[in-house]
């Protein structure tokens, strides 16, 4: 499979037997169908949160859009249900999954859980540099 953004291969990063697929250069997730919820379930988040993909609201399609890892699709611009509203990923309209770039998976979830919850720091743990927002640091050579 190829990243959606930077059209390099993916790796395949497991954890209790949900694999999701990452892309070493731009560090963005690829949530195959169901497994965004498994990881939701093995962090220990809130049940109330574990349909996030039922409560997506999908946008216009305006501008160049992505392709789909698994169909080659175009992926749809969604707005994830966060505070504020402005969170916005990339979702596969045959239902494959979802695209999270760097860092918005950590933001969605200190939006719906606060900065300090043992569920995100479950999630840091298990994604390591794909969870976290990209530092200042990095870019610098």
């Amino acid at each position: 499979m190829l990243c959606p953004v930077c059209r390099k291969p993916l790796i395949i990063v497991e954890y209790e037997n949900v694999e999701l697929d990452a892309c070493p250069d731009c560090c963005g997730i690829w949530f195959d169908a169901q497994e965004l919820q498994q990881l939701f379930e093995i962090a220990g988040i809130p049940r109330q949160y574990h349909d996030l993909e039922a409560h997506l609201d999908r946008l216009p399609r305006a501008g160049p859009r992505r392709i789909c890892s698994r169909c080659r699709s175009k992926l749809i611009p969604v707005r994830a249900p966060s505070h504020p509203g402005n969170l916005i990923l990339d979702e596969c309209p045959n239902g494959h999954g979802l695209w999270f770039d760097k860092g918005e998976l950590e933001t969605l979830l200190k939006n719906l859980l606060g900065e300090q919850s043992e569920p995100l720091d479950n999630v840091r743990a298990y994604l390591g540099k794909f969870a976290s927002p990209a530092s200042q640091e990095e870019g610098k050579g």
